[in-house]
């Protein structure tokens, strides 16, 4: 039986070791925290995982929450100026398949939990990089799926010529407020240029249906206020603020809500890097890197628990596929290709929204009020951005395009 060994308990971690146990693997996975500690503690993250995401989950029977989760139905722009009361872009489009967002304290819990269960080994420790030559010795392959932390920056390095950013390009927030108010089930995406982004979506969290306020500052601009803040309920007065200061058609997804107490809230900065994801230890064995750790995107797209998946998914096929044959460098730089294939997508899409929105960009949102097709294509963007480099990334082509539904409907 081959032997496989994943450090970290995330997204990516969680679902290749599911996937792995599931085909007769034997499986370790190594977790900072138990499942209890997991549940129990703080808010980890922003995420809503799109329909081709979710079919992976489904297909490994991890689809704990389908009748519980509020569906996100679509996704919603708006865009305003500075100090405007009305957005000057203003849509919605749904979604082919709904979208979901349960919180990762749920989720990873769960996923640890059915780990045990279904008859995973696992260790509770905080691993290090001394520790991944054991684990080598004991393994036929071991992968670091640890998230974005630099407790590995050294076993993989960053590759300059896919990470474009070397500093943190947004002050990141988010509170889950509970709400009395319907709002709209799906994702709410608004931009206010030289100010920063806003998005709102439903979650589902332990203590039932919640609304996330997330908020995107630019770096030293008039929303970079949340840093340092420690009290939920000075948290929620800011998040209020912003939305009255900048994004004032929102105001009602904040305004009225309550805070859902110390632990669900964060703020942070995130510096998007793309590493090489082969590590060579100084013993001279290899390991790979996965989700995060491989690819840290923004989350101003919505695309890490996605690539999580996605990269779990990719790696698993390939680990079947490579039969009895070694887990050498060469296999796992072919994983990691693999993933990248895929990932260079939504990394773009992510590093291209970080910065200022080019003419036929804002040309293309203007274009969606009037075309539900446009509309219906970007938001799909964020349900698959592999369409992001051969329509949007180029300017002509998205050009011709817009010229082409204009005809169709002239």
């Amino acid at each position: 039986m081959r032997h496989v060994v994943i450090v970290g308990a995330g997204q990516a971690g969680s679902l290749l070791a599911l996937g792995l146990l599931a085909e007769g693997y034997r499986v370790t996975m190594v977790s900072e925290r138990t499942a209890e500690e997991i549940k129990a503690g703080r808010i980890l993250s922003n995420q809503c995982v799109f329909e081709p995401a979710l079919r992976h989950e489904r297909a490994l029977g991890l689809n704990n929450w389908d009748d519980v989760v509020p569906p996100v139905v679509g996704i919603a722009f708006d865009a305003g100026m500075p100090g405007a009361q009305d957005p000057f872009i203003s849509w919605a489009s749904p979604l082919d398949v709904p979208a979901q967002s349960v919180d990762q304290r749920l989720k990873m819990s769960f996923w640890l939990t059915e780990f045990v269960a279904r008859g995973g080994e696992l260790h509770t420790h905080k691993a290090t990089p001394e520790d991944l030559a054991g684990y080598t010795r004991e393994a036929d392959l071991v992968l670091v799926a640890a998230g974005r932390g630099p407790q590995f920056d050294g076993v993989f390095p960053r590759d300059d010529n896919r990470s474009p950013y070397t500093e943190p390009q947004r002050g990141i927030s988010l509170h889950l407020v509970k709400h009395k108010t319907d709002f709209y089930q799906g994702v709410t995406f608004g931009l206010v240029p030289g100010v920063g982004e806003f998005f709102v979506l439903p979650v589902l969290t332990a203590d039932g249906p919640r609304m996330g306020l997330y908020f995107s500052a630019i770096p030293g601009g008039p929303m970079d206020v949340f840093t340092g803040v420690t009290d939920h309920n000075q948290h929620l007065e800011l998040c209020q603020e912003q939305l009255r200061r900048f994004f004032p058609w929102s105001t009602a997804a904040a305004e009225g809500a309550e805070s859902g107490g110390p632990l669900e809230f964060l703020t942070g900065r995130i510096a998007p890097v793309v590493r090489h994801g082969v590590g060579t230890l100084p013993t001279g064995e290899h390991v790979l890197a996965m989700g995060d750790t491989a690819i840290t995107n923004d989350p101003i797209a919505g695309q890490g628990a996605n690539n999580a998946v996605h990269c779990a998914r990719i790696y698993q096929q390939l680990i079947l596929a490579h039969g009895d044959r070694p887990f050498d460098a060469d296999f796992m730089q072919t994983c990691f290709d693999r993933y990248w294939d895929y990932a260079q997508h939504s990394t773009r899409f992510n590093n291209d929204l970080l910065a200022p929105p080019p003419v036929h960009i804002l040309e293309t949102l203007q274009a969606a009020q009037e075309h539900p097709e446009v509309a219906h294509r970007f938001a799909h963007l964020f349900n698959d951005p592999t369409d992001y480099v051969p329509w949007l990334a180029d300017e002509e082509t998205a050009r011709t395009y817009l010229r082409e539904v204009a005809a169709r409907v002239a």
